[in-house]
């Protein structure tokens, strides 16, 4: 009998069509990550998307802060603010360097698990599905950490 690895369900919120589909390559360069990708293209629907009941529930957000509707900040200080999400993974993704990332994030007395910069070259693009597995593990890490305790 063999085990059915699990799918982790990923909302990219990122309205750069480029910058969605090297995410997309990135991801697929993971074959031992098995993942399904959901893109939202501003943050009312990735408002929509963390809220929805008739939806599968994400299981890692990774979000970008420079977006059309509603902001990044704005997204994440929702997901923090609900019971049901605040507890969901978030990697804030954007092309500002990661020190003003942290701040923008932190001046809004919000917290994400990771801050990444977008990288500039193509090749760097295919190692972030990596990068991003490591914030998730550690944050699920920490999860059960917090519950033991």
């Amino acid at each position: 009998m063999t085990q059915e690895v699990p799918v982790t369900n990923i909302l990219v919120v990122e309205d750069n069509p480029m910058d969605v589909r090297l995410l997309r390559y990135s991801f697929e360069r993971e074959p031992e990550w098995k993942t399904r990708i959901e893109v939202a293209e501003d943050g009312e629907q990735a408002i929509e998307r963390v809220l929805s009941q008739n939806q599968t529930k994400p299981d890692l957000v990774i979000l970008d802060l420079n977006l059309p509707k509603r902001d990044g900040a704005e997204v994440l200080r929702l997901i923090r603010g609900r019971v049901t999400s605040q507890r969901l993974p978030v990697i804030v993704f954007s092309s500002a360097p990661e020190d003003v990332i942290r701040s923008r994030v932190r001046e809004a007395n919000l917290a994400a698990e990771c801050y990444v910069t977008k990288p500039v070259g193509i090749e760097l693009f295919s190692t972030l599905a990596k990068r991003f597995r490591r914030c998730y593990d550690d944050a699920l890490r920490s999860q059960l950490k917090n519950f033991d305790n």
